[in-house]
């Protein structure tokens, strides 16, 4: 099993993984193996209440919940033969996997959010003529010209993809925490650096975008989603549709139940504390 998050298609390009080389097709899945990503996470969990080296806070989303369900999963794989919930990934296919560009992600606007689609390159590096034949490098390391991203002059430039999203600019594809399916915020598995080093990759960090919190809100900045206020209207509203997105992950086996439990008081005590909605 493999289980990992947006960060890596932006900045370790792993739509490669299930891809042919030319970027033009998916590759079957695997009897034998599955492949889960994360919707919207960053590399690690971070903190909503720091931005560190990046432009915008870091994307708090964690992905432990989940993992020990499938760990539990593969147990069950390895030892019945029970099969895992199927592969979770984005593709070519159903427009879920697409170029980095934000006309092609779906990303939105939003007020004081640079989008520049800044991925990393991955390169048919040049290590020496006889390097693909016998495996010794006769030039190592390869050299580059600058820049480095995007560059075909440092070789042939392996075609890499990253995650489409919503309106809100959250994933689609993949397993969609309950904070993704019924959100608060945009989350992002990638982030640019803030200054001196200003809109250069943010390395394994994401992005945690607070929705507005009224429609008020909203209209005076120019935000174009949905601000909490219109999009729940209330705290019993937005509590029902929590709980149907977790019960939805305990159902397809990426939640147990003891830790369904867990990721509703949390969500919906971060929306009381905060008064984030009024009650009916």
């Amino acid at each position: 099993m493999e289980i990992f998050s947006a960060n890596e298609y932006w900045v370790k390009a792993a739509s490669l993984m299930t891809t042919d080389p030319t970027g033009k097709e998916d590759l079957p899945d695997s009897i034998f193996t599955r492949i889960y990503f994360m919707s919207s996470m960053q590399h690690g969990t971070g903190t909503g209440a720091s931005k560190g080296n990046c432009q915008q806070f870091l994307n708090p989303l964690d992905s432990q919940a989940v993992q020990r369900a499938l760990f539990f999963a593969m147990d069950k794989w390895v030892t019945t033969g029970t099969p895992p919930p199927p592969s979770q990934i984005p593709k070519l296919s159903d427009g879920t996997l697409v170029k980095p560009d934000q006309a092609s992600t779906g990303f939105p606007r939003i007020p004081g959010v640079t989008y520049s689609g800044f991925k990393t390159t991955r390169y048919l590096l040049n290590y020496g003529p006889k390097f693909y034949i016998t495996g010794i490098p006769t030039i190592n390391p390869p050299t580059f010209t600058p820049p480095y991203q995007d560059n075909p002059a440092n070789g042939a430039i392996y075609p890499s993809f990253v995650p489409r999203t919503d309106v809100d600019g959250n994933d689609l594809a993949g397993i969609r925490l309950p904070e993704v399916q019924v959100p608060l915020a945009t989350y992002t598995g990638w982030a640019l650096r803030a200054a001196p080093q200003n809109d250069d990759g943010c390395e394994g960090s994401g992005q945690s975008i607070p929705f507005p919190k009224t429609k008020a809100e909203r209209l005076a900045s120019g935000d174009p989603r949905l601000s909490i206020e219109e999009r729940y209207g209330n705290f019993e509203t937005y509590s029902s549709l929590l709980h149907s997105a977790i019960d939805n992950l305990v159902r397809a086996g990426y939640l147990l139940p003891f830790d369904a439990e867990r990721a509703l008081s949390k969500n919906l005590n971060h929306v009381q504390n905060d008064t984030l909605l009024p009650k009916k």
